[in-house]
């Protein structure tokens, strides 16, 4: 039964949004690059120290729009914790980090108004996650260092978000967009888990 009602949705999508009027399925793209800072939680049983605290980085997304409101895409990001914004800066030398790469893909719904495009989604997708745990010594020398643990992994994840577009232009938009990341990695080390905040510029075209 339910087999058959998930057919019947994956056939009845693609007939609603082609009786929508429009000129066509394609209705434009957006694109551009945003700013975000999070917070990483987790806790590594394995590592000598689960350092906690505040991400930043930047990243992309490129989307087409399908019908009226459905928009799919791409989106890619870096984020880095340093270990002067982390929770264990009095045990961390200066250069350690942890450094997370993600990338998939993304499905949303968008409400196209004149002024402000509010939208909700959802993402997945894959990245790798590396740790430089640095406990006697320091990065910012060239002396071999006496106790330091490098360590990478990857992970998949899954990323709820919602935001909004605001229109300085019909081209150009400011974007604002929070989600978090749910990561999966099997081995049960730290994941890349909790809030981001999101800003930047899209360059649009759109029907």
């Amino acid at each position: 039964m339910r087999y058959k009602i998930l057919v019947s949705i994956i056939l009845m999508l693609p007939m609603s949004l082609l009786s929508q009027e429009t000129s066509g399925i394609y209705q434009g793209f957006s694109g551009g690059m945003v700013l975000h800072a999070g917070y990483l939680s987790g806790v590594n049983v394995s590592a000598p120290v689960s350092p906690q605290g505040l991400t930043t980085g930047i990243g992309g997304a490129l989307r087409v729009n399908l019908g009226k409101i459905l928009r799919v895409g791409l989106d890619g990001h870096v984020s880095t914790l340093s270990s002067n914004h982390s929770d264990a800066r009095d045990v961390l030398s200066d250069g350690s980090y942890i450094r997370t790469g993600s990338g998939g893909l993304l499905a949303d719904l968008c409400w196209r108004q004149s002024k402000w495009w509010p939208y909700i989604g959802f993402g997945v997708g894959g990245g790798s996650m590396k740790g430089l745990y640095i406990l006697d010594g320091s990065q910012d020398d060239w002396a071999p260092e006496s106790s330091a643990v490098y360590n990478k992994q990857s992970f998949f994840y899954l990323s709820p978000y919602l935001g909004t577009d605001f229109c300085l232009t019909p081209r150009v938009h400011l974007t604002f967009k929070v989600d978090w990341m749910l990561a999966v990695h099997d081995g049960a080390l730290l994941k890349p888990s909790g809030p981001r905040g999101y800003f930047g510029f899209m360059f649009c075209h759109s029907r």
